[in-house]
């Protein structure tokens, strides 16, 4: 190696004799891989440079496997080159662009899961594209569509309707874009992420019977057809079985708003004056259904399915809610992602997945060991 004299700053070392540049080997491989085997000379002249120079990269590149020499002392590409690429080929696409659609991004909960998807998303490096389906299954199927033509690698969904998104989930799979069902069911999904409604319902239920005394009449504000609605009513309806001097006396479907809980819960009260309390399959409907109670001035025990803030205010504050079962929106789209991702990896262990995650009661007692979300 040359040197410079030794000054104050050290020795000054000439750069020209150092390891051939980067950009020099590349232009040695490209060359190998589209014009086959090579000498020396060969090397020279096609890449314009100085057979001094082309022998120290060659020689280099040798050491790392990427060049080899055949028989006659030309160079090719090395052993290295297609374990490369191998490992390359073998490597699961990675997640770039996800879409995710919802019902209704102006309830928290939607919010708060979209929250959710954007940061499992964003450690994997994945865009998302998300949209608002306004309780529309039928613009919600035309966004999965337009997801599809996009070519973007994955759906995330949140159904408005269970079935009717079933036709359109099969096409998209179809053409290789998977989707991962989230908070709800839907029809063909190759994986489901949902809280355990049944235990939420049953938990609600049970927790209503012991305030009832195991007698009264109870309504339910009822929610849209989709699968975590359906088992949350299972779950509620099971645990009344055991108290069989509690009568449902009317169910009522809404669409999950707190509008649609109030005027559910205003005419619900207004037919019924001696009703004994009411279900709301969700926190939103639950705080319309709590505004018609004040409005009327009517009190009675009012229990619901989400765990948010404005659940645990009210439920603090001693009026007539008096429990919510709790769900965590943002892990339930964190692992929709992971399984998005899985899915579009060609993992197997996508396929058909169930996951489940618990929920817990949340009443005055245990209000102070519960971080509500929203």
């Amino acid at each position: 190696m040359a040197e410079a004299s030794e000054g104050e700053q050290g020795p000054v070392v000439d750069l020209a004799s150092r390891v051939p540049a980067v950009s020099r080997a590349v232009a040695v491989l490209d060359d190998l891989a589209r014009n086959g085997p090579a000498t020396l000379a060969n090397l020279a002249r096609r890449l314009a440079l100085p057979k001094s120079s082309l022998l120290g990269i060659c020689q280099a590149l040798m050491e790392e496997r990427l060049l080899a020499q055949d028989l006659g002392g030309r160079y090719t590409l090395g052993l290295a080159v297609a374990e490369l690429a191998a490992a390359q080929a073998a490597r699961p696409p990675l997640l770039g662009t996800l879409g995710v659609t919802v019902p209704n991004s102006l309830n928290p909960f939607y919010a708060v899961e979209i929250a959710g998807i954007r940061q499992a998303a964003g450690e994997l490096g994945a865009e998302v594209v998300a949209v608002d389906a306004e309780q529309d299954a039928e613009a919600q199927v035309r966004q999965i569509e337009e997801f599809v033509a996009a070519g973007l690698d994955a759906i995330v969904l949140d159904a408005v309707h269970s079935t009717t998104v079933g036709e359109v989930v099969a096409k998209a799979q179809a053409a290789g874009v998977p989707v991962v069902a989230v908070n709800v069911g839907a029809e063909g999904a190759r994986a489901t992420v949902t809280t355990d409604n049944v235990q939420a319902g049953h938990l609600v239920g049970s927790h209503l019977a012991g305030l009832l005394g195991g007698r009264g009449s109870v309504a339910i504000v009822d929610g849209q057809p989709v699968t975590a609605v359906a088992d949350r009513i299972v779950g509620f309806l099971g645990a009344l079985r055991d108290h069989p001097d509690i009568t449902i006396v009317a169910r009522q479907r809404g669409d999950h708003s707190v509008a649609s809980g109030e005027h559910i819960a205003r005419r619900l009260l207004t037919r019924h004056p001696g009703l004994s309390a009411i279900f709301a399959i969700n926190d939103p409907m639950a705080a319309g259904a709590l505004a018609a109670m004040t409005d009327l001035g009517v009190a009675v025990p009012l229990v619901s399915i989400d765990g948010a803030a404005v659940a645990v205010e009210a439920i603090g504050s001693g009026g007539p809610w008096q429990a919510t079962a709790a769900q965590d929106p943002a892990r339930l789209g964190r692992l929709a992602v992971q399984y998005a991702a899985q899915a579009h990896a060609g993992d197997a262990l996508a396929d058909g997945k169930r996951r489940l995650l618990p929920t817990k009661l949340i009443t005055r007692d245990t209000l102070a060991d519960y971080q509500p979300w929203g």
